[in-house]
């Protein structure tokens, strides 16, 4: 199969913790957009913290966003497809991870949003080193009530952020989307949204088929475009469950995964 889109997990996958891209990653992605075949990024990062990537990697197609609640073209900013939350089931949402006094960031228009500032940002910042948006909203679930977020992140430790899910999806697993993105991290989402149903929808409008499209990733938020794709591939990063569900195993991001896998499926096959 020749495969015509290529969607890319960005932390984990594309760069490691330094958020740095291998230089082999970078050319390996230069050769595949050279042949004409789509490249993507899927991050779960909102459209201005992904853009720096997309613009070092010189990525031409629409680039999914916020979990997949956001495809929006990476030259033109148009926007391909956007999904707010519910603002009822948001507020609803923030109220509880604040009673449970839980750290949480609401994404409102491309701006973080926090109830107040605590430790529990400087993990967060440090995945961001581009200028970041911070506003301070005491009232975070009436805010998210009149203006519907994109999405809401909390940051905890592992053993919390897997109480916390369990706990949410127990109590909107039927209306929002929540995934963990990170040992660190759980994310809420408007309901069917995912990386997975964004790449359908990517595929449609470039006219690619399902057979067609590659996709690789290292957590549990890229589960469902890893299984949707033509070719799922995890991360050698990634955590076994993941790596059960994958069509084959990569090296890790650091021994450039990316790149083996644009070479072997890609670059190395004439047919």
């Amino acid at each position: 199969m020749l495969f015509q889109l290529i969607a890319l997990d960005l932390d984990g996958t594309v760069i490691d913790h330094d958020l740095v891209i291998h230089p082999d990653v970078r050319e390996t992605i230069a050769a595949v957009q050279a042949r004409g075949i789509h490249v993507t990024l899927a991050t779960g990062r909102m459209f201005g913290a992904a853009m720096p990537f997309a613009r070092e990697l010189g990525i031409r197609a629409p680039i999914i966003c916020y979990q997949g609640a956001l495809v929006r073209h990476p030259l033109t900013g148009a926007t391909l497809h956007h999904a707010a939350m519910p603002a009822d089931l948001a507020a609803e949402a923030v109220s509880e991870l604040l009673d449970a006094d839980i750290f949480v960031i609401a994404y409102v228009n491309d701006v973080h949003h926090i109830a107040a500032r605590r430790p529990e940002l400087e993990p967060y910042l440090a995945f961001h080193p581009e200028e970041t948006e911070i506003v301070i909203t005491p009232d975070l679930d009436r805010l998210v009530a009149r203006v519907p977020p994109t999405k809401l992140l909390f940051v905890a430790d592992p053993p919390v952020v897997e109480r916390e899910l369990a706990r949410l999806i127990a109590r909107f697993g039927d209306t929002l989307a929540i995934v963990r993105s990170h040992a660190i991290f759980g994310e809420l989402t408007a309901p069917h949204v995912s990386k997975g149903h964004a790449l359908a929808t990517l595929a449609q409008s470039l006219g690619t088929p399902r057979e067609a499209v590659m996709a690789i990733g290292d957590q549990e938020n890229d589960l469902s475009m890893i299984t949707w794709a033509g070719l799922g591939l995890a991360m050698g990063n990634a955590p076994p469950a993941v790596r059960a569900r994958a069509h084959a195993v990569l090296p890790t991001v650091s021994e450039a995964g990316v790149a083996h896998a644009l070479r072997r499926y890609v670059l190395d096959c004439t047919s």
